[in-house]
């Protein structure tokens, strides 16, 4: 009987340490291999700036995330981009895991810009034709000289300017402009694209930020040159849609302490459609 009541005791602790075992290497993760990081791409034939973009990591729940070296990203095994800026983009695909992460980068070189149709008006500032001056508080003035708009001023007033746009339901657009200036002392300089119709000597954010420049954020402090989507600092990003058709409005305004000897100059501002 003694015999019986220890094999059942040594069967039960087998079948414990058994269980155990299973356990512990459920719990084990593998960490990802560079491979799993790798990526292809290519370009639209229809679209030269078109570019496309595969990867094929061993487990495809796995988060993952693409920089594509403009200040702009995705997620997904597969993903798209249009570039409107000729240039070379050292496009990242990363993974993550709970075991750990891999990556790696490849350098898309585009070789001419975007030809895809300005839905704005004289975006190169040839006069102040076709902007409107929205005026919001004494301090900060914004001029259309030397072929840009030209803000200046300080004394924690602001103004904007505005056009309105004519937009296609759920068709993705991209904003680019061309800004330069700086250094800024307690500044911001934003960008917005809402359907709320601008009113003078209120404070514009229908839809939300798309680019900024904020000195408590982290720019604007220094002097800055550039597309504005690489120097901003905050915002949703450049690229909007809305989900029904209708006049949209572009705003950029700005304000603060002191916009400095410089302030801000904006020029070549362009909305596309990128579909």
């Amino acid at each position: 009987m003694k015999a019986i009541k220890f094999r059942s005791k040594f069967l039960i602790l087998g079948l414990i340490l058994i269980f155990l075992s299973c356990n512990e290497q459920a719990d084990v993760v593998v960490p990802p291999q560079s491979e799993d990081a790798a990526y292809l791409f290519s370009f639209d034939t229809t679209n030269p700036n078109k570019v496309l973009f595969t990867a094929n990591p061993d487990v495809k729940t796995w988060y993952t995330h693409w920089d594509f070296g403009d200040n702009s990203s995705s997620e997904g095994v597969e993903a798209s981009k249009i570039y409107l800026k000729k240039g070379d983009y050292n496009v990242r695909f990363k993974v993550f895991t709970e075991g750990g992460e891999a990556e790696s980068t490849q350098t898309i070189v585009i070789n001419e810009d975007f030809q895809g149709p300005n839905i704005l008006k004289n975006g190169a500032f040839d006069g102040s034709n076709s902007w409107n001056v929205l005026s919001i508080s004494d301090g900060v003035a914004v001029s259309f000289d030397n072929d840009n708009a030209h803000f200046t001023g300080g004394s924690w007033g602001q103004v904007g300017i505005y056009q309105a746009v004519d937009i296609v339901a759920n068709n993705l657009y991209q904003i680019s402009m061309d800004i330069k200036g700086g250094p800024l002392s307690d500044s911001w300089f934003e960008v917005y694209v809402g359907m709320a119709v601008p009113e003078q000597g209120s404070e514009y954010a229908g839809g939300g930020i798309r680019m900024g420049l904020n000195t408590w954020g982290g720019c604007g402090n220094d002097p800055f040159e550039g597309d504005f989507s690489e120097v901003s600092c905050g915002g949703t990003g450049a690229t909007f849609k809305f989900p029904t058709a209708g006049t949209a409005y572009l705003v950029i305004r700005g304000g603060g302490s002191d916009y400095g000897d410089n302030g801000v100059m904006i020029d070549n501002i362009a909305i596309r459609s990128l579909e």
